[in-house]
């Protein structure tokens, strides 16, 4: 079935935003000062993490219909969606990876202000904060995700509703990973007002057109949640399976 527009929306602001944060990051030229060459790849790698990746494999079960019978299960849905997080999630430790390679050419601590960023000192401070704070959650957060894929993929459906926790935390850290896209947008001098602007609009407006925040759950919403309990009494019990 086609793509829905709300979907279609959803998926171009994304790669929109995707795409003007790799180019302001790419266009700040290789300079010989310490750490340069390394920070200049610390926005396009959470860039690829958060901006594209996490935020797909965070809508994946939402979306209504996607191209391909294939993708139109749960089965299928569930690796697509553990797939994209386990990606965004080591595209985000080698963003990591290379701001501590930075800070340890330049002598700096990480979780003080560098030479690296501009910008109002509570905005530069902001960013690394929640920065840690969400990589700390992205980290949970892949552990709470291995669990609850262990216990949906077993033969044993009345253990389903377990880690329901994974979803909470996937929120947390997914609001935490777009603020803290913003933030770091408005500290790096390569994107103009305009651009910055733009990126700001379009991250926004694909949280807009997420088909989770109109009381829908789109693909979760079509699928059928009755699974028959088998034992003595014949009884139907009710899932949220994920």
């Amino acid at each position: 079935m086609p793509v829905s527009c709300k979907d279609f929306l959803n998926v171009t602001f994304m790669v929109s935003s995707t795409a003007l944060i790799l180019q302001g990051a790419l266009a700040r030229a290789p300079e010989s000062a310490p750490g340069a060459g390394w920070m200049r790849l610390h926005p396009l790698f959470m860039g690829l993490a958060f901006s594209l990746m996490i935020s797909l494999g965070f809508w994946m079960y939402n979306y209504e219909d996607l191209p391909g019978e294939w993708i139109d299960t749960r089965q299928s849905r569930r690796k697509t969606h553990a797939f994209c997080q386990a990606t965004g999630a080591v595209l985000a430790g080698i963003g990591f990876f290379v701001n501590y390679q930075a800070h340890s050419e330049t002598k700096e601590a990480l979780f003080e202000l560098s030479s690296f960023s501009e910008g109002e000192v509570w905005l530069r401070l902001a960013h690394i904060f929640v920065g840690y704070a969400c990589l700390l959650g992205l980290l949970i957060q892949v552990g709470l995700g291995i669990m609850k894929y262990r216990i949906l993929v077993d033969d044993n459906d009345d253990n389903d509703g377990e880690w329901s926790v994974h979803e909470l935390m996937g929120n947390a850290v997914f609001g935490l990973a777009n603020l803290n896209l913003l933030t770091g947008l408005w500290m790096w001098k390569e994107y103009s007002i305009a651009v910055r602007a733009i990126v700001s609009l379009a991250l926004v407006t694909s949280l807009v057109f997420g088909p989770r925040w109109d009381g829908t759950r789109g693909f979760l919403s079509n699928e059928p949640k009755v699974v028959q309990a088998r034992h003595a009494g014949g009884s139907t019990r009710v899932f949220g399976r994920a």
